[in-house]
């Protein structure tokens, strides 16, 4: 019980900062005039293709209107794009783009790895899950849990923190050649928010996941 409430603790006030970090990164990327300016820009897609040529690599670009979030899906080599209003009006639709791009262009044997671990962490969860409901877990079982996520959570980090930083690289080489240098220093801004974000939506469900797994291993 003493492990169940460590990590609630831990789970609470993550939870809280990451609140407050959402709502600054939001904050800093909410600005009318800097939308205004880059309404003169072309198409998401279009803009993609043109960081695709700049990375050095072209894929397979589609268009999502229902997509809140743009992906590249890297066994495919395609790259989904949010076509949603709020994604081509913003104007840090260009930084992300770019993100989704340096994505492109990673190690494909690190994507692979975080691929083939995110996959083996979701099947042995299942697998303790349904080992915990009929009362045959452990706290070691639930451990090995944990470390698995933990090496999953290492490769994530590593591609997304990479494209993270190159990202706004890669954005100011755009913008540069369309005159916008203000918005691509703005950009820098708002980079250390994503990051400890990102740090703290990855770390969460972890915690939340081992609490629960914790829970019922005491209780069933």
């Amino acid at each position: 019980m003493i492990i169940l409430f460590i990590l609630l603790i831990a789970i609470i006030f993550l939870l809280i900062v990451n609140h407050k970090t959402l709502q600054e990164t939001k904050e800093l990327a909410t600005n009318v005039s800097f939308d205004k300016i880059t309404e003169a820009l072309p198409n998401n897609e279009e803009i993609c293709k043109e960081i695709q040529k700049q990375v050095g690599h072209e894929c397979e670009i589609q268009l999502d209107s229902n997509a809140k979030s743009s992906a590249y899906i890297f066994f495919q080599d395609k790259m989904i794009l949010s076509d949603t209003e709020s994604s081509r009006k913003n104007y840090t639709r260009v930084l992300f783009i770019a993100h989704e791009c340096v994505h492109s262009v990673q190690d494909k044997k690190t994507h692979w790895i975080n691929f083939t671990l995110a996959n083996i962490k979701n099947l042995y969860d299942f697998i303790l899950f349904i080992l915990l409901l009929f009362g045959k877990g452990s706290l070691e079982l639930i451990m090995i849990s944990f470390l698995i996520s933990f090496l999953s959570f290492y490769y994530r980090i590593i591609l997304e923190a990479d494209a993270v930083y190159r990202s706004v690289m890669v954005s100011k080489k755009y913008l540069g050649k369309k005159n916008l240098d203000s918005i691509a220093e703005k950009y820098e801004e708002i980079i250390p928010k994503t990051i400890a974000g990102m740090y703290f939506s990855y770390i969460s469900p972890i915690l939340i996941k081992l609490a629960v797994f914790v829970l019922m291993n005491c209780i069933i």
